[in-house]
């Protein structure tokens, strides 16, 4: 069954086409990728099968493997993903890295994250700064659900105050609980034109709320750096994460809006990818 849907997964196109059929298969046996070898010779019952060609078909559409397994690692940490989030990236660790290089030999710290999606910032530097305090707010009530569950998952629900709330709403800075020693946000920052650019895949079966800012890419950016001069503390840190050419733009924006000490850092293929600012 494995070596078939491997060969099946290859002609539809997908890459490490052995792996995904082993994750699916795992899934499907309620295993893990080594319990398939240590049963290797187990028959498949036919509720089995069914199961798993039914998953094989859906992974050949170039549905995501997360959203098949419902499941994803962001920072060494298990994640529950749906199609009501965005898939964490890899990228987007160096968002959170930058932030637990700023304050993790400090005291106690208060985070806001704004467009939590699944929770993947929010619950990372709450597990890894142990005298956090966070609050993470999203405009969807789905993806707020999903991230107090990951939440629970990892021990920190105790320290993340999970708000529904819209940062481009008159009365947002109402909604949460400032002054913030840092400010952190992946925003929407593909622009409409650059829309159908993208792959397939992600076009497909990724919220289009959580990527698309339906303007030029720069929108959300710009309500950020002004509504987070309310939020922040005097010093506070704000930490964003940008696309691909947007560094000019971004760095104009927090300038103009009186942000000093502004620091970019790249990503491992040398694209510009965080941006951090001092109020």
């Amino acid at each position: 069954m494995l070596k078939e849907a491997a060969l099946f997964l290859g002609r539809s196109g997908i890459e490490n086409p052995r792996l995904n059929a082993e994750r699916l298969l795992a899934l499907v046996l309620k295993s893990d990728r080594v319990g398939l070898y240590l049963q290797f010779d187990k028959p498949l019952s036919s509720t089995e099968r069914e199961s798993f060609k039914a998953l094989l078909k859906r992974r050949a559409g170039h549905e995501p493997l997360q959203y098949l397994l419902c499941e994803t690692e962001f920072m060494s940490l298990p994640f529950r993903v749906t199609p009501d989030v965005l898939i964490p990236r890899p990228e987007t660790e160096i968002l959170v890295e930058k932030i637990l290089e700023t304050f993790k030999a400090e005291g106690p710290v208060h985070i806001l994250d704004i467009g939590t999606g699944s929770g993947c910032i929010a619950v990372s530097l709450a597990k890894m700064i142990s005298e956090s305090s966070i609050d993470a707010v999203d405009v969807d009530s789905s993806a707020l659900d999903l991230a107090k569950s990951n939440a629970e998952r990892n021990g920190v629900a105790e320290r993340v105050n999970f708000v529904k709330g819209d940062i481009r709403e008159d009365g947002f800075t109402r909604s949460v609980f400032p002054p913030y020693d840092a400010v952190v946000s992946n925003p929407p920052y593909v622009s409409s034109s650059d829309w159908t650019e993208l792959p397939k895949v992600v076009r497909d079966f990724e919220p289009r709320l959580a990527l698309c800012d339906e303007s030029d890419g720069l929108s959300f950016y710009r309500v950020i750096a002004k509504k987070a001069r309310e939020l922040l503390s005097t010093g506070g840190k704000l930490f964003l994460e940008i696309g691909f050419g947007q560094k000019d733009g971004v760095t104009g924006i927090l300038q103009s809006n009186g942000y000093f000490n502004v620091q970019t850092f790249q990503d491992l293929n040398g694209i510009d990818r965080v941006v951090k600012a001092e109020a």
